[in-house]
């Protein structure tokens, strides 16, 4: 297959000098897919990326594979530009040719671990508590309604209490304010425990320049 030529410039994609035309979306999906290659971007790191602080359907991130793909003349069950890991996510496997400068897309995934269980953090953080109409729902009966509000910028956070009857607690301490947390932190809603697990992909990007 003749390889993809990615222009930057022209904000346009190329193939045996002919333009691809694809959506803003499918091209913002492409960058991050050229970015990341050949290590595969996982599911929860695209949504963060393409839809930040918005919630999708499950599967609008399939769809918007399948679009990109049907562009560049691939199939899933041909993969031979993006390949799919099933449960895990998405990998750029196609011989692409990036024209001018892409910078590196730096994917952080935000998730707190309870009861064994793993919750997803949208981006730039949430409400926790046990209200149905929190973001991040724990249903247990020493949680308020909203408990706390947990705050996400890159690979920083902070936790910061919302009046609840039982308290945030951080280190051993009821907090009064927002406390900054890190990868690994543990703290208290009430009774119960979270840890917080921040992960992201620095390395760098892959660039080809065609002059």
């Amino acid at each position: 297959m003749t390889a993809i030529v990615v222009d930057l410039g022209a904000h346009a994609v190329r193939r045996d000098g002919i333009d691809i035309h694809l959506a803003p979306k499918a091209f913002e999906l492409l960058l991050i897919l050229v970015s990341n290659r050949p290590n595969a971007v996982s599911h929860e790191q695209l949504h963060a990326a393409l839809w930040p602080g918005v919630h999708v359907a499950e599967t609008s991130l399939a769809a918007l594979v399948t679009q990109l793909r049907k562009a560049l003349g691939d199939t899933s069950d041909d993969g031979r530009v993006i390949r799919t890991l099933h449960r895990v996510g998405y990998a750029l496997v196609g011989e692409v040719v990036v024209s001018g400068h892409v910078e590196a897309v730096t994917l952080s995934v935000c998730r707190l671990l309870w009861h064994g269980e793993s919750i997803a953090v949208p981006a730039g953080g949430a409400v926790i508590g046990r209200d149905r109409s929190c973001a991040i729902r724990i249903d247990a009966d020493s949680v308020s309604r909203q408990h706390a509000r947990l705050t996400v910028a890159g690979h920083e956070a902070s936790i910061e209490d919302l009046g609840s009857k039982n308290g945030t607690w951080v280190a051993g301490e009821r907090i009064q304010s927002a406390v900054p947390l890190t990868d690994g932190a543990s703290f208290r809603l009430g009774s119960e425990i979270l840890r917080l697990e921040i992960t992201g992909d620095d390395k760098p990007t892959r660039t080809a320049i065609v002059q």
